[in-house]
């Protein structure tokens, strides 16, 4: 098993119970932001007997997306779903709610039920701030 292996493993794991990440997540996370791919390879190479919360692990669209196992869609919504996650009419997860930004165990929930971080498709406003130019 490949170093790169290891550490999507270690870092799936770290994505607490109610949560999602995004491939390109997990791969910005371990510092590799254009290895999406390769997270979606490790993740399918995970034995059956491992202990890696895989269903955590969404695209950047918030769609659960395995392809090639005809029930495996229906068995990560139904782990999804047992956790707490809510999916949208369009079949997708709010990131707001449910994202999580790899900087805490779990996201507190503000008063209005969203998460106190934007969610993670970009994983940009703690991994990578965006810097903006003010016009004078």
């Amino acid at each position: 098993m490949s170093t790169f292996t290891e550490r999507v493993y270690a870092m799936v794991r770290r994505v607490p119970r109610g949560q999602v990440v995004s491939y390109g997540g997990v791969a910005a996370l371990l510092g590799h932001p254009r290895a999406a791919r390769g997270v979606g390879q490790a993740l399918r190479a995970l034995p059956d007997d491992a202990d890696v919360p895989w269903w955590r692990v969404i695209n950047r669209n918030g769609e659960i997306s395995i392809r090639g196992d005809f029930h495996a869609p229906q068995l990560q919504r139904a782990l999804l779903e047992g956790e707490g996650v809510e999916f949208g009419a369009n079949g997708r997860v709010d990131w707001r709610r449910f994202g999580w930004d790899g900087q805490s165990d779990a996201a507190p929930l503000l008063q209005n039920g969203s998460s106190s971080h934007a969610g993670d498709p970009h994983l940009r406003p703690a991994a990578a701030p965006r810097v903006t130019a003010q016009l004078k």
